[in-house]
């Protein structure tokens, strides 16, 4: 089949992520989206990985210009507290790649050796700090820089920070800014009804006003619902409830009461007794919420529980203002993303949850892969290259499932029925994990080899996790000198004290350094919402 004509069924962030990406990238086709008026969305904020850049350059975007008509804010770092042992405890997953504190060759085993035999002073969350020394540090301290004199090493701007944004304000920028301009047409209808050929295929679907849309491709962005992929294409849908617990969440909004200190340059997480609250700041509101597990606690005792935690951190006051309202969670893929001429694009194709922000992630991706095969031949697709694109898209919804699920099976917490699940029941067992457990040969390379899909740049988001919840390569002082990979003793030891000098002193210059940038409100009101009213709703 030649793709000529597209009918996108859904608006919000991943049907016009969508229409924007193919009128840019594909201006030879003809695009219509449709969506309904009274569908509304979540809006409490949504968070970013790196992998978006790539997303965003493809579209000529700019900061300056897409950022403040989103309410958007830098990040850094992904911060999980209580998620190791549940006693005020956090971790840094910073954005960047590449160990930074030295010019000697070092690496997970290095900073394994060292918390080996120095526990004190390298404990787990140190691991974020000596591989990628610059950004976790900018995290910490809430500073940011665009690193022109590239005193940070391997800190580039440009790809290793991310974005907190307003995901309906992105859509709306979107279809105003590239989408429209571009030629898409815009409907307001709803999808009623459709007819098929003899081969399965949609040849037209009919609007409840009575107007039919045909299109060669239709591609599916109405959300969990998944109108068109599973239910007029029955895609099946195949929960992950064997390896997460988490099916609800309580959102709110609040203000900021100290906007330099609150707006941070990471997403917190932070663990509770029934899962985790999440912290997005953006740049005219604070958005929150408490993912849990209905297995676990009933809705209302998780609002309580909700509530709590925001008066602990935000104060009585703001706590009983907050206004929560709640949202459903359906994590799980459909079997097939694309089948016949139907393509599902976002929440209709698959979710993970909340946690590590795969939501727009694997819409981005799965749009870049879409544009990818349009372009090779013309629009020209055969049924191999739809199993090939289906092939891949399941690979990576299963990669990020495995991924965040990591977080919680290598917890040390046991103290409620839900970590105890997490810790102890879940059914996330990697294949050379098991291997690892099995072969202790295999200890220097198990921070790196621990987990067989790669995440973030290679390995290296695993190992940010692994570590933080306290795993090291190297089990005992004994074996760092026992295999050494033939060095003798001495060389060993001098090889750990040249690295640990190294570090400390690599660290204290980039501290010193650090504290001298500015906060990442002063960075953002210099560089970013400049000339802008303080705040935007």
């Amino acid at each position: 089949m030649q793709i000529k004509k597209i009918v996108i069924v859904g608006g919000g962030s991943s049907g016009w992520m969508t229409a924007a990406a193919l009128s840019k990238c594909c201006p030879d086709l003809n695009i219509t989206l449709v969506e309904s008026k009274i569908v509304g969305t979540v809006g409490v904020g949504e968070s970013t990985l790196g992998h978006i850049n790539r997303f965003l350059r493809l579209l000529d975007l700019k900061d300056e210009d897409w950022m403040p008509k989103c309410n958007a804010t830098y990040k850094n770092s992904i911060r999980f507290t209580n998620f190791r042992i549940g006693q005020g405890e956090s971790f840094e997953y910073p954005f960047a790649e590449g160990l930074d504190y030295t010019d000697k060759p070092g690496g997970s085993n290095s900073w394994s050796e060292l918390a080996t035999l120095y526990p004190d002073e390298f404990p787990p969350e140190s691991f974020a700090e000596f591989f990628c020394t610059g950004n976790t540090l900018l995290a910490k301290y809430n500073k940011q820089t665009k690193n022109n004199d590239k005193i940070l090493r391997n800190f580039d701007f440009e790809h290793d920070t991310a974005y907190h944004l307003d995901a309906q304000l992105f859509g709306q920028y979107l279809k105003d800014n590239i989408a429209i301009p571009n030629g898409v047409e815009h409907l307001i209808g709803d999808a009623h009804s459709f007819q098929k050929d003899h081969l399965n295929n949609i040849t037209q679907i009919l609007l409840i006003d009575g107007r039919t849309l045909n299109a060669d491709l239709y591609i599916d962005c109405t959300g969990f619902k998944s109108l068109l992929l599973e239910d007029w294409m029955g895609s099946q849908f195949m929960p992950f409830t064997k390896y997460l617990a988490n099916d609800s969440a309580w959102a709110c909004r609040l203000p900021y009461t100290d906007r330099k200190k609150q707006m941070l340059n990471v997403t917190d997480c932070f663990a509770l007794n029934n899962g985790w609250v999440w912290t997005i700041p953006l740049w005219n509101r604070i958005g929150t919420g408490y993912v849990y597990s209905k297995r676990f606690i009933e809705k209302e005792n998780a609002a309580i529980e909700f509530s709590k935690h925001l008066e602990k951190i935000y104060g009585k006051k703001i706590a009983d203002k907050a206004e929560l309202f709640p949202i459903s969670i359906r994590h799980g893929k459909r079997r097939r993303a694309w089948i016949n001429n139907v393509l599902g694009i976002g929440l209709s194709y698959g979710f993970v949850e909340p946690l590590e922000s795969t939501g727009l992630l694997t819409t981005h991706e799965n749009i870049i892969k879409l544009l990818d095969l349009l372009n090779r031949r013309n629009g020209y697709v055969t049924r191999a290259e739809k199993d090939a694109y289906n092939l891949a898209v399941d690979f990576d919804v299963t990669k990020f499932r495995d991924f965040v699920s990591q977080h919680y099976a290598l917890s040390q917490r046991t103290d409620t029925p839900y970590w105890r699940w997490c810790t102890q029941i879940n059914e996330y067992v990697p294949e050379q994990f098991n291997e690892f457990v099995l072969n202790h040969n295999q200890y220097t390379n198990f921070l790196g080899s621990m987990i067989n899909h790669h995440f973030h740049g290679d390995y290296i988001g695993n190992m940010y996790i692994a570590a933080g919840m306290g795993l090291k390569s190297i089990a005992t002082k004994n074996l760092i000198f026992n295999l050494n990979d033939g060095k003798n003793l001495a060389t060993k030891k001098e090889e750990i004290g040249f690295t640990k000098r190294a570090y400390f002193k690599y660290k204290e210059n980039i501290t010193k350094h650090i504290l001298t940038l500015p906060s990442h409100y002063d960075f953002l009101k210099d560089n970013i919402y400049k000339g802008v009213d303080e705040f935007i709703d």
